[in-house]
């Protein structure tokens, strides 16, 4: 039976919303531009904790090894989704519906909701570290004594400047413009840890030949796959391509750009730091030097502009369980992302790190490349 078969028979008008027939019709990005928001989704606090899953599972190779396999896997999950630019399936649950029906379509919608949603709470969190590190680099160690300077006080200001104005795009394609300026910022840290490295050879170093124990393996997969997933900001993004050969260019150009940017930090950071390396790799640099406060500014950047595009996923989940058959009104967008939005925010105010959130969001990861759809 055919993919427009199995359409037509499992879509009913309680759901018919999901299939957005006029998306292409709507507008179109080019390949690049998709290439983009890719890499923005997928990058980010992947790219600060990778050098410390080296470090995890045992060195260099065993985990070079590991991460061959998991590219391998996140590029067959990919290939899967190239459907959905065909038939112009709006989201990745959409698609989820259409090969696995209604049932695993609700379970996928929740998984989607509770990873955004964690993603969106880890991202107030990295934020937050990089504006602790930028005023203690500018006002001084005792920069909390003043109120307007307070971690929590800064993150709720800048979000609200930065962020939250963004959170309410109707299609993705809004975003590639902040998604190319968070690409464009986090190649600077792709760019100076590696330069830190041959500039200035670290002495001493202890670096791990095997892990400490086989399981060690399978802990950093977690980490491997939170960094590489971006499968369901990709469904929006390949709808808004023309054809199934961008689809295929789009995913290409981010996955080499992805391979390159963590292999560089991964490794550089390792062989600079060895098993001292921190959780997040700037925080194993001096913060007095210039380069590493830029690189926080960066990822800072970064951070701002991907939290909309996360947002914009879990909002399209939480659509999907209405029973209207029209997209969501105005009205309703606006309660979803005041909701989410300031709810994350409050959450990161309280949680003080993204070292566990990770592995909890690494593993809902592995369910989006390993499980669904495949």
């Amino acid at each position: 039976m055919s993919l427009q078969s199995d359409i037509i028979s499992i879509v009913t008008d309680e759901n018919a919303y999901l299939m957005r027939n006029d998306v292409k019709k709507e507008s179109h990005m080019s390949w690049i531009m998709a290439a983009g928001l890719i890499v923005n989704a997928a990058m980010g606090a992947g790219l600060l904790n990778i050098a410390k899953a080296y470090d995890d599972a045992g060195g260099i190779t065993v985990s070079s090894i590991l991460h061959a396999i998991v590219v391998l896997l996140v590029i067959g999950a990919y290939a899967i989704l190239f459907v959905c630019c065909d038939k112009s399936i709006a989201s990745y649950e959409a698609f989820v519906l259409v090969k696995c029906g209604k049932f695993w379509q609700r379970v996928c919608s929740v998984c989607i909701i509770l990873y955004m949603y964690g993603l969106s709470i880890t991202f107030f969190i990295i934020i937050g570290d990089q504006l602790d590190r930028f005023l203690t680099f500018v006002v001084g160690e005792h920069y909390c004594s003043h109120w307007y300077l307070d971690r929590r006080f800064m993150i709720i200001i800048t979000s609200m400047v930065l962020v939250f104005p963004l959170c309410f795009s109707k299609t993705i394609k809004f975003l590639q413009i902040p998604s190319m300026l968070g690409v464009l910022a986090i190649i600077y840290v792709v760019i100076m840890v590696p330069v830190e490295y041959f500039v200035h050879p670290p002495k001493d170093v202890i670096i791990k030949k095997s892990p400490d124990s086989w399981t060690d393996i399978f802990l950093v997969l977690p980490t491997m796959c939170f960094s590489y997933q971006a499968h369901v900001n990709a469904v929006p993004v390949f709808v808004s391509l023309k054809t199934r050969a961008e689809c295929v260019k789009a995913t290409l150009a981010s996955t080499i750009v992805l391979i390159c940017s963590y292999c560089s930090v991964a490794i550089c950071g390792y062989l600079t730091f060895g098993i001292t390396i921190d959780h997040d790799i700037l925080m194993s640099y001096d913060p007095k030097l210039l380069p590493v406060l830029i690189a926080v500014i960066m990822v800072a950047i970064k951070t701002y502009t991907a939290y909309p595009v996360n947002l914009f996923c879990g909002r399209i989940a939480i659509d999907s369980f209405s029973t209207s058959n029209k997209e969501s009104s105005i009205k309703r967008r606006v309660i979803i992302v005041c909701l989410w939005f300031f709810s994350t925010l409050v959450g990161a105010v309280f949680l003080p790190n993204i070292s566990l959130a990770i592995h909890y969001l690494g593993a809902l990861a592995a369910s989006f490349i390993f499980i669904f759809p495949g």
